[in-house]
This record gives C-alpha cells, structure tokens and sequence, in this order.
C-alpha cells in the first residue's frame, strides 16, 4: 500500500494527500460513500435503459385482454371453451386442440387503438357477445364484437375500440353461428 502512495505521490502530489484523506474516513463514512455510489448507479442505470434500446420511447402496445392474465372460459352464445389443464375443451361445438389454442391466442393477441373514439356501430354487418372469464376474477368480461367492414370493432364498458391485428372470424370458431 505504501509503495502505492509513493507512485501516486511522484505522479500528482495534490492527489496523493486528497487519497490519504480519503484514506482516513472512518468505517460510518466509508459505509455512506458506499451507499450514495450504489444509489448513483441505480439511477445511472435506471436512466441508461432509453439509451440502450435506441432512444426513442416507443408507444406500447394495448391489448383487449388485460396482460399477464389467464383466460379461464370463454363464453359464446352457442358454444363454450373451457380451460383444462394446459390445454382447452371446446362444449357445444366440435373442434380441434389446434382451432381452440389458434382461438385463444387470437384473443391474447388482439391489439386495440385507443384513439378510435369518433368509430359508430349503427352500420355493422355482424355481431356478437363474448364473456371471458379471467383466473383470479369473480366476474366476467362482456365484449360485443362487431364487423364493419373490414374493420372489426369491440365494445367492452362503454368504450368502443378498434382491433388492429385480428379480424373478425379470428375471434370465433370456423362453423359456429357467432362467426
């Protein structure tokens, strides 16, 4: 150690009494310095993340169904799908393992716009009632689904949305009378 502070010493002897000093804090102080520099590499860090991923906030992606939920039953007007294990049990309607996890996904996966408030439905060509009953929730999800067009909207607690991503026979079985 001595032999270090010699070195520093004929490089800059200023900063070789200033390390001395430092040297000399007792342990409370040197527990403070420790605690202020991990709090200035937390938010270091912290404030790094916009830089590390380009910068730009990018817009995040709303979905119908609330995220990092588990959709437990979906309720159509002639047939159900239930969840069962991993997997689903279509009730009412015959299907395949495959059409039911194809139905599933097409529900996680609906994007909504949010901004799509002047939207009216008074023209709609087909529509439906789906309730979504979610793991953990008591109550179910009412969503009225409707076809204008090519564009399909849904209305879920008096709010009307446009879906982004899905049309409208993605949302319901292939033969069902909803689709």
């Amino acid at each position: 150690m001595l032999g270090f502070l010699r070195l520093i010493d004929m490089l800059s002897p200023s900063f070789a009494k200033e390390l001395i000093l430092m040297i000399k804090l007792s342990r409370k102080a040197w527990n403070n310095v420790i605690i202020i520099s991990m709090l200035l590499l937390i938010v270091l860090f912290n404030g790094s993340a916009n830089f590390l991923n380009g910068g730009a906030d990018s817009p995040r992606s709303h979905y119908l169904i609330p995220e990092n939920t588990t959709i437990a039953t979906m309720e159509f007007s002639d047939y159900k799908i239930e969840r069962v294990g991993q997997g689903w049990r279509a009730i009412g309607i015959r299907s395949e393992l495959a059409d039911l996890e194809a139905l599933t996904q097409a529900w996680y996966s609906a994007q909504i716009d949010q901004d799509a408030t002047d939207l009216t439905i008074t023209q709609a060509t087909a529509s439906a009632v789906v309730y979504l009953w979610l793991v953990g929730q008591n109550d179910a999800l009412k969503f009225e689904v409707f076809k204008l067009g090519e564009q399909t909207l849904v209305l879920n607690q008096q709010r009307l949305y446009q879906l982004k991503n899905i049309e409208f026979s993605a949302l319901f079985l292939s033969g069902a009378k909803d689709a």
